[in-house]
């Protein structure tokens, strides 16, 4: 039988790591929204206060209708994405944007046709200060490539038309994870590698054919994700992606996994060494209530796996151990790897949280929601306090 399509799940839990940021502002916008429609009915029919309260001053600059992606390689240098309503329903137009000075100012550099509606993930990746990689798009629409540091950007060619995730693992090699129809057998994953910086790309050995997601620190170990019912399992590849090893995630202390229930698996790299999977079940039956999320991490490979206790947000890891989560409104932090979690800092009740993008101790940046529309928050003192910053505003 074939595995039901990521498309008929639920729109946050079966997004890849990159992709969450965007799908957080979904789903925040959605209580926003409806907070605020909940707040108006509830003033109509209430005596006006003889001192009502001023509302908060909106700075223009630092917020747009627009949903916005982020993506920092320094504390001052980053990358934004954002999708401007095209001429046609359903499709727009994606716009990169770039800042040298810690989001104070953003120039648009890049634009091009998007098939998304609203959202444009971007996935910025440098080796060193000049080389780097920056992908566009939810299923991949555009890859491009610099040697000056992001100054200027070229557009590379890609083997096929859906591209659901690329990768490099230096400034050379990568690897690109692509889908295609096969009509009754359902849809089929393909696997293409670069030794040229993306000039060329050649196909590898198909993966599995549940793989989701995929991860490479460096050709001899590299990691997919899964979807599919059954035990919930990644992929490991030491030869680059010419073979895979499967590794079945253990199951519940004193329990089996449901055999019947659908998984979808992302893996994490975390930084240095080690990785983090997660594990979102669906069960089969209407109205059936799924348990976890489940999370495990490794630090051999997948040989052997720690259950972790279930994080108090959204993940972004400083490094193997130092780990960072958000709420709508809180930061947590963890210093043993999420045996453990101590809050650190709140943040105003206007603003909601997305996933935060960790840079070093000191500097994160996350992607806001407040009640005009969608910010940039930032940080320098490892997120005891946050400011907001500008935008990018499209014209």
């Amino acid at each position: 039988m074939t595995s039901p399509s990521p498309m008929d799940t639920a729109p946050t839990d079966w997004l890849p790591p990159r992709h969450r940021r965007a799908a957080a502002l979904i789903a925040l916008s959605v209580l926003v929204i409806a907070s605020a429609g909940a707040a108006y009915l509830r003033l109509t029919l209430t005596p006006k206060p003889r001192t009502p309260a001023s509302a908060p001053t909106i700075n223009p600059l630092q917020v747009t209708s627009n949903a916005v992606d982020y993506d920092f390689v320094t504390p001052s240098m980053g990358w934004a994405s954002l999708i401007v309503a095209g001429p046609l329903p359903g499709a727009g137009q994606f716009r990169v944007f770039r800042t040298v000075d810690g989001a104070k100012h953003w120039q648009q550099q890049l634009a091009g046709q998007s098939i998304s509606p609203g959202f444009s993930p971007i996935t910025v990746q440098f080796f060193g200060k000049t080389h780097g990689f920056m992908a566009v798009g939810g299923s991949v629409e555009q890859l491009y490539r610099t040697a000056d540091g992001g100054a200027h950007w070229d557009p590379l060619g890609l083997p096929l038309p859906r591209i659901d995730a690329i990768t490099f693992s230096d400034a050379t090699y990568g690897w690109l994870l692509a889908s295609t129809n096969s009509g009754l057998s359902g849809q089929l994953s393909h696997l293409y590698a670069t030794s040229d910086a993306g000039q060329t790309w050649q196909p590898l050995p198909d993966p599995p054919a549940d793989a989701a997601g995929l991860s490479f620190r460096r050709p001899t170990e590299a990691w997919l994700g899964s979807f599919g019912t059954g035990p919930p399992r990644v992929y490991t590849s030491s030869n680059a992606g010419q073979s895979w090893q499967r590794h079945d995630l253990p199951a519940p202390a004193g329990g089996s996994w449901d055999p019947t229930m659908t998984f979808q698996v992302f893996g994490d790299l975390l930084p240095g060494a080690g990785v983090v999977v997660s594990a979102f079940g669906r069960c089969a039956q209407n109205g059936c209530l799924a348990p976890g999320p489940f999370y495990f991490t490794s630090s051999d490979a997948g040989i052997t796996w720690r259950r972790i206790p279930s994080p108090p947000g959204l993940l972004a890891y400083q490094d193997s151990v130092r780990w960072w989560a958000t709420s709508a409104n809180a930061l947590f932090k963890s210093s043993n790897a999420g045996r453990s979690w101590s809050q650190v800092a709140t943040v105003p009740t206007s603003w909601q949280f997305s996933v935060p993008g960790v840079l070093d101790s000191k500097h994160a940046w996350a992607s806001l929601l407040v009640m005009a529309g969608y910010g940039l928050a930032l940080t320098n003192d490892g997120g005891l306090h946050w400011t907001q910053a500008a935008v990018p505003q499209p014209v």
